[in-house]
């Protein structure tokens, strides 16, 4: 199977391979959250849930924003 089929196949919205990428996504969120609240002091399982899923969200921005730097660019062919 090439690597474009592969790729197709993952961001393909049609696709079951695409849920299953976004199932593992939500089960990795939803992991942070439920390992984050699971404290006796409440006060401090809001501080935890804040830090860790803000430490998530800038490892998602930073690393989406990476790779779309080494891979957003994409040749054009013009139709002549």
């Amino acid at each position: 199977m090439q690597l474009t089929a592969i790729l197709h196949a993952i961001f393909d919205i049609t696709t079951i391979q695409s849920l299953l990428v976004r199932a593992g996504i939500w089960l990795v969120i939803a992991t942070v959250i439920i390992i984050s609240t699971d404290s006796s002091n409440p006060d401090k399982a809001s501080l935890a849930i804040k830090r860790n899923v803000g430490t998530l969200l800038m490892f998602l921005i930073l690393s989406g924003g990476l790779f779309y730097l080494l891979f957003g660019m994409t040749p054009v062919m013009a139709n002549n």
